[in-house]
Formats: C-alpha cells, sequence, structure tokens
C-alpha cells in the first residue's frame, strides 16, 4: 500500500463511494483527449466556474520536482456535500445542464461528467475537500487502485470504493493548511473560515504528481487560463497569486467592432438575412447588449480588433497565440489551438490574419459539441460559422490594408523594435554607443556625436538610455539620406535624432527605394537595414575583435551589393548588347545606361526623381603621389529616340544637365542617345553651349565638363574595356578631353586600335586558386594576389593593387558567374580551368583589332 499524504486521513469516514471506473475509460477519456498538462488544470477550474465561484486560486508548487509537491485549486462556489460528492463520481454522467436554477445563473460548461479524469495525466491522486452549508467532507481517488489487467474492456469488474469523510471546523482548517497559509493564497485577502468566509468553498488537490507535471511552463498555463475560460466581472482566477487579466492585446490597436453595433452587415460568404439584435436585459455598455441573427447559428455575440502590428512571433508565441478566432459556447473556448478554427491558412492571408482578433460566442453550437468540449462535427452548422468568421475578417482586413495603405515609410520601425526585448535591439546599441562615444571602439553603423567634456558625454548617454527605456521612442523616424557615398554601409542609427538614415548611394538602397517609398513595402528595407545597425552592436556585445567585426561586416556589405543586381557577374558584351537593344525605349535605356557605367568599373547609384539624373557614377581612386585626390563622380543622362534621327538640342537641355550635375557636386556630366546634332562639329549650337558652359565653370574655380556620346560608341567602349585594361583613372581624360560625340568616337577608336600586351592570365588564375586553398578561411586579397605573382619564377609585377585590381575586374567580366572581382577581394567560384576556359572564349568574342 501507498502511504496516504496526511490532509487524506482528516475527519472520520462517513460512507463509502462506488466509483465504476476501469482502466480502459481512464486512457479513453484522459489520456485521449486531454494530451496536454494544461488542459487538466483548466478542467479543475471549469468546475469552479460551474459551481459559481467568483473568485478561483491555483497553486502550483515551486519545486514540481519535490515527491510531496501539489497543484491545487481552491474556489468560492458552491460546495460539495456527502449527495454532492457521490453525484461528482458518477463516470459519464452529470446533472449540471439539467439544474433549474444553475450556480450565480450561469449557463454550464460541462455536461458528460468526465472533466475530472483529465487530472490522471498529472497525478496518482486527486482529492476535495469542500464546504457545503455549516458542513465540511473530503474524497479521495487514488487512481493506483484501478484494475490495469483488465484489458480492453471499458467495463469495470467492481467499483473502486473511496472514503467519504465527515470534518469538523479545526480538521478542515488542518486539512487545506498547506495552501490556505501559502503567501500566494494570503495575498488575495480571501479566508476560508471565519465570519467574512464564503458560504461554501472547494479545494481540489493534485499530489503523488506524474513526470508529465514536468511539461508545465507558468507562462502557457497562464495563457490557457486567460484564453480558454470565461473571463468576466464575477469571475476572476488567480494563478500563484497572479490575478489573470484579459490574453487581448491593447498596444497598437487600430479599431475595435462590436457585433450587431459596429459591424451590422456581413459580407460574404454570410448569409444574407443576418438581422441586427440587441438584448435588453444586458446593459447597453456591455458587448453582448448588442449582436447578430445568424440562420443556422441563432445569435451571436463578441468583438472583432484590427491591430497595426503583428500578434505572433517573438517571446508571446511561448505562451500561446494572440491572434485569430476564439469561438466561445456559453463561455467556454472551444479552439484553444486552431486559431483558424479549421478553415484553410490559404484563405487567410497571415500578414493580415496574424494582426486580427475575433471574440466571438456562438451558444448555438451546443447542441454540435463532441464528447471533449473542444470542436463540433462536421455538418451544417460548422460550415455557417465558419463562413461568419470568413466573413467578419473580410470586413476588418478592408481596414487594416487601407492603414498600411495610409502609414508613412518607417513608421512601423520603431513599433517593431518596441516589441523586440531590449537585450536583443536597444541594449547592445546603448553599449556601442557608450564604448564609441569614451573611444574605446568604433562604428560603421551608428553615428555618436563627439563631446568636448566627460560632463557632456554623460549627458548625451543618459538621454540615450532614457530614450532606450521608452521602447517606442527609441527609434523616432527613417529616412533616405544622400550625404554620404556608394562605398559607405547601407545604413546608419542616429543616436542624437533617433533616426535611421538609410544611404541613398548605396546600391541596395538605390535597387529598392521605390519599395521603400511604397508605403505597402517599405517595411522589409527598413527592417534589414536595422538588422545591420543591430548586427554591429550585438558583436561588440558578445566581445567579437574588432578585426573579425570589421571582416564580417565587410563581406555583409559587399553581398547586399551583389544581391541588389549588380552588372559586374554580366559580361562586358551582354552589357553592351542590352544597352544597344534599350535604344528605343526610354526607361530601359535609363537602367542599361547604369549597368554600362557599372561595368566600367564605376559604383553606380540608380536616381528615380525626373528632376534627378538618371544615375551617378563615381570612380574611387587613390590619391596620387603628392596626397592628392584622384576620385571623381559623373552624372548619367539617357536620351532615347523612337524614331530613326538624332535627339535635338532642345531634348538634351545643357541648361537641366547643369542643374542635375550640379545638384549631386558630380565633376563630370555624360548625356547617352542614339546620335546628336552635331556633325558640324565645333560650329554647332550644341557645341557651343557646351564648351560655354565648360569656360563659365571653369572661371568659377570649379572646372566641370559635358560630354555627349553615341549609344553605339558606348557600347564598344564597355566591350573594350576588360581586353584593353581600361582604369578609371584612364576614362577620366574622355570625360576631360571629349564634348561632342565625335570627339568621343574618336577616343573610343584610339583604344580600340592600340596594342596591349596579353596579360598572364593562367598564372593569375592559378595563383588566385592556390591562395584560396592555403585559407579557405579568408578571402584572396589583391595585395597578397600581388605578393604571391611577385615571388613566381619568372617574377609578375604589378606595381600597385589598383593596377592590378583593374585586369582582375577585366577578367572576371570575361568569366561572369565563374570569377569575382571586389573592391578589395577577388575570388574564383569555379576551378582555374574553368575560369581560363570562359576567358579564353570571351576573347575570341572581341573582334581581331580590339583585342
Amino acid at each position: 500500500m501507498t502511504e496516504e499524504p496526511s490532509f487524506v486521513s482528516f475527519g472520520k469516514e462517513a460512507d463509502r463511494i462506488e466509483v465504476r471506473l476501469s482502466y480502459r475509460i481512464i486512457e479513453l477519456f484522459s489520456e485521449g483527449l486531454y494530451t496536454s498538462p494544461n488542459k487538466a488544470i483548466e478542467e479543475l477550474v471549469v468546475n469552479s466556474f460551474d459551481a459559481g465561484a467568483a473568485n478561483v486560486h491555483v497553486i502550483v508548487a515551486a519545486n514540481l520536482h519535490d515527491s510531496a509537491a501539489t497543484i491545487a485549486v481552491i474556489d468560492d462556489g458552491e460546495g460539495m456535500d456527502a449527495a454532492g460528492l457521490k453525484q461528482h463520481w458518477l463516470i459519464g454522467i452529470s446533472n449540471k445542464r439539467g439544474l433549474a436554477t444553475p450556480p450565480r445563473g450561469r449557463q454550464q460548461i460541462g455536461k458528460f461528467g468526465i472533466g475530472k479524469l483529465a487530472t490522471y495525466v498529472l497525478a496518482d491522486r486527486l482529492t476535495h475537500i469542500s464546504k457545503s452549508g455549516k458542513n465540511y467532507f473530503s474524497t479521495s481517488m487514488d487512481y493506483r487502485a484501478i484494475d490495469q489487467r483488465v484489458g480492453k474492456e471499458v467495463e469495470p469488474k467492481a467499483p473502486i470504493k473511496i472514503a467519504l469523510r465527515e470534518l469538523t471546523v479545526s480538521q478542515a482548517k488542518a486539512a487545506v493548511e498547506p495552501w490556505t497559509q501559502t503567501a500566494a493564497f494570503k495575498a488575495s485577502k480571501m479566508s476560508l473560515f471565519g465570519k467574512a468566509s464564503p458560504a461554501s468553498w472547494t479545494v481540489s488537490v493534485l499530489s503523488s504528481l506524474k513526470k508529465k507535471v514536468h511539461e508545465i511552463k507558468t507562462g502557457q498555463l497562464e495563457w490557457v487560463l486567460r484564453t480558454a475560460l470565461p473571463l468576466r466581472p464575477d469571475f476572476q482566477v488567480r494563478l500563484n497569486g497572479k490575478l489573470l487579466t484579459s490574453s487581448k492585446v491593447s498596444r497598437a490597436l487600430i479599431k475595435t467592432w462590436v457585433l450587431g453595433k459596429d459591424l451590422v452587415t456581413l459580407p460574404g460568404p454570410a448569409p444574407k438575412d443576418v438581422a441586427v439584435s440587441e438584448d435588453v436585459e444586458v446593459a447597453s455598455t456591455r458587448p453582448h447588449h448588442f449582436g447578430l441573427d445568424v440562420p443556422g447559428l441563432g445569435r451571436i455575440t463578441g468583438y472583432a480588433e484590427a491591430y497595426r502590428d503583428l500578434l505572433t512571433g517573438g517571446k508571446s508565441d511561448e505562451l500561446g497565440r494572440s491572434h485569430g478566432f476564439f469561438v466561445y459556447v456559453f463561455g467556454r473556448l472551444l479552439n484553444v489551438a486552431d486559431g483558424h478554427f479549421g478553415i484553410s491558412p490559404d484563405e487567410l492571408r497571415h500578414g493580415t490574419f496574424g494582426r486580427f482578433r475575433l471574440i466571438v460566442h456562438m451558444d448555438g453550437l451546443d447542441d454540435q459539441l463532441r464528447s471533449n468540449r473542444e470542436a463540433i462535427g462536421e455538418g451544417p452548422s460548422l460550415e455557417a460559422a465558419q463562413n461568419v468568421l470568413r466573413a467578419v475578417f473580410n470586413a476588418v482586413r478592408r481596414t487594416i490594408e487601407k492603414h498600411d495603405r495610409d502609414e508613412e515609410p518607417g513608421a512601423k520601425l520603431a513599433l517593431k523594435l518596441a516589441a523586440s526585448p531590449a537585450s536583443l535591439s536597444r541594449t547592445p546599441i546603448v553599449a556601442l554607443a557608450r564604448a564609441v562615444a569614451s573611444g574605446t571602439s568604433k562604428s560603421r553603423y551608428l553615428l555618436v556625436p563627439t563631446h568636448r567634456s566627460l560632463d557632456d558625454r554623460e549627458r548625451f548617454l543618459s538621454e540615450l538610455m532614457a530614450r532606450a527605456q521608452d521602447a517606442e521612442h527609441f527609434v523616432t523616424g527613417v529616412r533616405i539620406d544622400f550625404k554620404g557615398s556608394t562605398r559607405d554601409v547601407m545604413a546608419r542609427f542616429d543616436t542624437s535624432s533617433g533616426f535611421l538614415l538609410l544611404n541613398g548611394w548605396h546600391p541596395f538602397v538605390a535597387t529598392f527605394h521605390d519599395d521603400f517609398i511604397n508605403k505597402r513595402l517599405g517595411l522589409p528595407l527598413e527592417l534589414l537595414a536595422m538588422a545591420d545597425v543591430l548586427a554591429e552592436s550585438h558583436l561588440h556585445w558578445i566581445g567579437v575583435a574588432s578585426a573579425q567585426i570589421d571582416s564580417f561586416l565587410s563581406a555583409r556589405d559587399e553581398l547586399l551589393r551583389h544581391l541588389a543586381g549588380s552588372s559586374s557577374r554580366k559580361s562586358a558584351l551582354l552589357v553592351a548588347n542590352e544597352l544597344r537593344e534599350a535604344r528605343n525605349n526610354s526607361s530601359k535605356l535609363e537602367e542599361r545606361l547604369c549597368d554600362a557605367f557599372q561595368s566600367l568599373g564605376f559604383d553606380v547609384t540608380p536616381m528615380g526623381k525626373r528632376t534627378d539624373p538618371d544615375g551617378v557614377a563615381r570612380a574611387y581612386l587613390s590619391a596620387d603621389s603628392a596626397g592628392m585626390p584622384q576620385g571623381y563622380s559623373v552624372s548619367l543622362e539617357a536620351k532615347s529616340k523612337e524614331t530613326p534621327g538624332p535627339v535635338s538640342a532642345k531634348t538634351v537641355g545643357i541648361s537641366a544637365i547643369v542643374r542635375q550635375r550640379d545638384k549631386y557636386s558630380c565633376d563630370h556630366a555624360v548625356v547617352v542617345g542614339p546620335a546628336f546634332p552635331t556633325t558640324q562639329g565645333d560650329k554647332s549650337a550644341l557645341a557651343q553651349e557646351i564648351e560655354a558652359e565648360k569656360r563659365k565653370s571653369a572661371a568659377d574655380g570649379e572646372p566641370r565638363t559635358i560630354t555627349l556620346i553615341t549609344i553605339d560608341s558606348l557600347a564598344k567602349l564597355v566591350r573594350l574595356r576588360p581586353v584593353k585594361q581600361l582604369g578609371l583613372g584612364e576614362l577620366r581624360s574622355l570625360l576631360l578631353t571629349c564634348s561632342v560625340p565625335e570627339d568621343s568616337q574618336t577616343w573610343i577608336n584610339a583604344i580600340a586600335t592600340r596594342t596591349v600586351k596579353k596579360p598572364p592570365y593562367r598564372k593569375i588564375v592559378e595563383a588566385i586558386e592556390r591562395l584560396q586553398k592555403e585559407d579557405k578561411q579568408a578571402p584572396v586579397k589583391y595585395s597578397g594576389l600581388r605578393v604571391e605573382l611577385k615571388h613566381l619564377t619568372p617574377s609578375v609585377k604589378y606595381e600597385t593593387d589598383e593596377e592590378l585590381a583593374v585586369l582582375c575586374r577585366g577578367m572576371a567580366q570575361m568569366a561572369p558567374g565563374a570569377m569575382h572581382a571586389g573592391p578589395d577581394t577577388i575570388e574564383l567560384d569555379q576551378s582555374a580551368a574553368n575560369v581560363l576556359a570562359e576567358i579564353e572564349a570571351a576573347t575570341r568574342d572581341y573582334p581581331i583589332d580590339e583585342q
């Protein structure tokens, strides 16, 4: 015999209750229907609700591994006397629904008399200690007394007899003391004895706990009790002393609709003859005062909510769902886990459905409930209910979509960040900002002001920390910034203003610029940019060395540039051909012009507005021997023409070209078109206008140029670049010396006919392959490649890294997809043999006079 706990033996045995319970019944109605440990506890709380309790206390032992640990549910509902306890242990029979006057007038949830069997999954013993009238009673069921040798038979061989005990007041006090003396119970100010005590009460205790209890997580249990039970003014539930409030999320609420008040008609597929109804016996301030009469379902009540942000994801998912359909029958939630209520997720788009809640009471479904009271059978009632749910969602969805269309770009980011734990977002940023401000670290992604004094610095950091605590105001906005360059990172977070500044020159931002300004699509770009900021902050936060952080961020930024659709993986011939084919299509010609200058080695940012150039190309060059900068920038403008013939001088619009060039402080402007009216050379009006502008800018101390070039000439230049080893420095002479297309063509033809010594392609490619094999963890840098080539026999020498980089970039264009040349590194994506084969095939595609 197992030793009984002391609270079981208080009082004297007054009777015996016969419980007709077989192991097969237990198996079917506990483990089969209630696999969740939380549901077992919920069933005890459901019994409290049905008993008319106003207050329920769930007390879970802090250490469930302790052999003496218990789980108790205490309520102030109608207690059970001897007859009540006998009725309670009738398996499969319940008189709850047949009561003439149910406790507190509540419609009863339980109707099958099997809910208590759910406790079997958690404990070997279920004890009830109850006050009814002035008397105290207790029973204790030890499930281990069930004969487990009866096989598959449902009917037990013989009933189990459990003692029905009567207790005195002092014995009752002693029996329930392990729970009434806990700090959690005392905090509620409720007492089971004395003048202020309730007229009746019940304490249900699970003891001799099973391994299943270790699956209980307080957060999940709390969610189940919040959402799966009716939370109303006359019914309060506490878990370990904590009062459970409604689980509905109030943050970022867009709107609430009460059925029958705010939502009086339903779109398809709801029935057409839905009618509004009001219950005059319910106060007009209560949602149940209003309702809708639906054919096949009867009266339904409730409310729908729409939110700015998703109610899914993050830590809240561990506590259960907060979105979707919550269907109640007589105050009991049917679909705890299935937020779609059996409707295919394909019909309910997650991006909108995840921001939607519908709490709806459909008591008309009661007759269709299955025995586990967690689902209804297939049939007309289920279909009608699902159609109503679909209709409400369709009605609310319009508001969510309109809200998204009207919301300004960047407005959502602060809310997203505020919903994230501080340890994953704001705290690492503050830590890195502090390190930068104190001079112990540097940052690519944070803008941290310099301070003249220690007091100023500490004042700034205090303000930053205060903003971090006020989560929704940590990020104050997002905007595209053009103060940087194409080589700068994608975004920076201004720690002073709270603005996330997207670098408008960065290829990734430029490529997805239209998506950013689109109010519906902008958020992904913002989140990706903020993820870069957070990546740096987190790496610093966890103690990664600065050199490793810099290496990682450089590789990530380079990847984003290629993901943006960089043309460096296109062959020069392909870029040239696409440029020619776009001559009669204005939008395509703008794109192909940017691709062409990207192919020539520039960093190019496409522009979007009519008042802007079609693109801005920047040449990044190292300083000369005297330390003077040699980099330069070019504004790009495409002029297409649907019919044959030159572009008119009016269409070119020199004054507009000058404004665009100067707006972005470009040194040069290039205008590309099929042909221009400059056949008279220097005597043409267009040529004279360009020359006059050139003289004026020189006189102003800022010499700038404009170059006209035909589509065919530019396409030829693009083709020549890899085989003639054209660098950005040499290309500048074209912009400095050529104004009209005839000059440009002459310059390009001279490049085509010059003799260039064939580079040692094989030695270079094989050297890259060797270096990659030696260190598989790091990319090959031009400096390392130059040293490797220098040590060959015979030696291959290059004076500067840039000279070698120009050659490698040309090779990469002849073998796109097989070889990649970035700003600082070079790599092979294929074997050396395959790369060389592609380069050889590419050179055969060039006319002999261009090789």
